[in-house]
């Protein structure tokens, strides 16, 4: 009797598990299932659209390829943009012999795809500087050596600014787009201890350079590791630092990316003070799929969906609430070894027990697969966070700008989502919402709940929104995780607001937009 009970609960276990998968597979929402309320006809899926296609976005990928195929897969999701690198320690291996070879080759590739590039410009050159590296011996295990700042030796700045003189001059007529240096605030990429003002210095030489030979370029500065309010200040406050850039940008790793959004109000408040006309992008960032990721690698759970749940929860945070005009996923593909282990020094104490030791999702591994590309490998297929973005750049062009409005939203159920509602009002138990509107007054509304993020989710919440100063005539609702589309009949206009009742709600964003404005394919159901 208890071997047949054992078995028949091992044969309900393994239902679930199939019954959760095929759950995700078709979406996190299933509306022909038990959703508690919530009743709405699917009318079809989203379509794809090419790069080519786009006019204006705010979506970008880093696609570390030059592969002609897998570019085109990049297109094929619809992104605007990418970014590139122009790296002095690749081109100019010999001291005054300049190797363009990479860089026109790269540069050529993409810009056949309908993707504009921002090229970042910038690494130290161990043919003029003396390689550098950590004081703590993990740190130097895990990062090696870097050459140091060339502001930091007159002879090595006097062949920086030849190199960017010699890059500028040769690419003009192709590339608008000029980040200065790559993360100049994090000791490994700047190649000693960062500071701000040294930064400010070799970004002020720098882009009186640029802006000589080319006047018409847009000039980015910070590429930030994380969002640094007090680096930014530091080199905004160099000699007509802020007058000479356009952009600045951001890198915030992070498994909750929703928490940027804090640290982002200062650093607005440090551009705004030197220049209003200072715009902001997310120039690198992604979430690995995988635990076993190199570099950064989050915290757990991880997983497929996870992935995906993540650039969409990413991509509104950085355009809504960070205002950003630019949100770049890191990235496409990456073609390292799979299996490959560092070598790593003896292990002491709780770590023989626990593994190598990490902090907050900090680099541990430098080999191995980046899991956070969004193609397989080696397989090189699409994870499901590739078709997610292929949605959100179908959905969304920049012809919508962020429109801020007050809104009340109620959870009616709480499904899996324990405790969320009106007895919980503390962060990330805070359901968020995001809204944007065209020039013609046609509105997008994204809206999710900032929780962890689950590969699987058995049940969803259910809420009422209602939003002020936003009318809709014939709304859909969009599952962006699957490019789903419902119809959505249980809405009022009242006055200037809208009420929607009965909406599903996830740890990932709904969108809502007015039918007229998306393409979809009846024929997918």
């Amino acid at each position: 009797m208890k071997r047949l009970t054992y078995y028949l609960f091992s044969v309900l276990l393994i239902y679930i598990s199939f019954a959760c998968r095929n759950q995700s597979d078709s979406g996190e929402f299933n509306a022909s299932s038990d959703s508690k309320g919530i009743a709405l006809d699917k009318l079809g899926k989203i379509t794809p659209k090419n790069s080519s296609e786009i006019s204006g976005s705010y979506w970008g990928i880093q696609a570390s390829t030059l592969d002609p195929e897998l570019l085109k897969r990049a297109a094929d999701i619809g992104v605007k943009w990418t970014r590139l690198h122009c790296n002095w320690n690749h081109v100019e291996k010999v001291k005054g012999s300049y190797d363009w070879s990479e860089t026109d080759k790269a540069f050529d590739a993409i810009l056949k795809t309908g993707i504009v590039p921002f090229v970042t410009i910038g690494h130290g050159n161990p043919v003029y500087s003396e390689m550098t590296t950590y004081d703590d011996p993990k740190l130097a295990e895990i990062y090696g050596y870097r050459p140091a700042p060339p502001i930091k030796d007159p002879a090595a700045m006097k062949a920086w600014l030849a190199f960017v003189k010699a890059a500028i001059e040769r690419y003009k007529d192709k590339i608008t787009y000029w980040e200065v240096w790559n993360e100049p605030n994090h000791r490994n990429y700047w190649g000693g201890k960062p500071d701000g003002e040294e930064y400010g210095e070799l970004l002020n030489q720098t882009a009186k350079i640029i802006r000589n030979i080319q006047p018409n370029a847009r000039i980015i500065a910070g590429s930030m590791a994380g969002i640094d309010p007090e680096f930014a200040e530091a080199f905004l406050s160099i000699e007509n630092n802020a007058d000479l850039v356009d952009i600045i940008t951001y890198h915030n790793y992070g498994a909750v990316p929703e928490e940027r959004a804090y640290p982002t109000v200062r650093l607005l408040e440090v551009m705004k003070k030197n220049n209003p006309e200072l715009k902001l992008w997310q120039g690198e960032c992604g979430y690995p799929s995988h635990s076993s990721s190199r570099d950064y690698r989050g915290r757990a759970p991880w997983g497929l969906n996870i992935q995906a749940k993540w650039l969409l929860r990413q991509a509104f945070v950085d355009t809504y609430f960070c205002e950003a005009t630019l949100s770049n996923y890191f990235k496409l593909v990456h073609m390292g070894g799979r299996g490959e282990k560092p070598e790593r020094s003896p292990l002491t104490g709780l770590d023989t027990l626990f593994g190598y030791p990490e902090r907050d999702g900090s680099r541990v591994k430098t080999k191995g697969v980046n899991e956070k590309c969004i193609l397989t490998n080696p397989d090189l297929e699409p994870k499901p966070a590739y078709f997610t973005y292929q949605n959100l750049c179908a959905l969304m062009d920049d012809s919508y700008k962020v429109f801020r409005t007050d809104h009340q939203l109620k959870v009616k159920d709480q499904g899996i989502f324990y405790g969320i509602g009106e007895e919980d009002d503390a962060f990330p138990s805070v359901p968020l919402m995001a809204s944007f509107k065209t020039a013609e007054d046609n509105h997008l509304i994204a809206y999710w709940l900032p929780w962890n993020a689950q590969e699987y989710l058995p049940e969803l919440g259910r809420i009422s929104l209602k939003i002020q100063e936003v009318k809709f005539e014939n709304p859909v609702l969009v599952d962006l995780l699957n490019g789903d589309v419902y119809e959505l009949k249980d809405f009022h206009n009242q006055q200037d607001n809208v009420n929607f009742e009965n909406l599903p709600i996830a740890d990932y964003p709904f969108a809502i937009v007015e039918r007229s404005q998306i393409n979809f394919n009846t024929s997918i159901n």
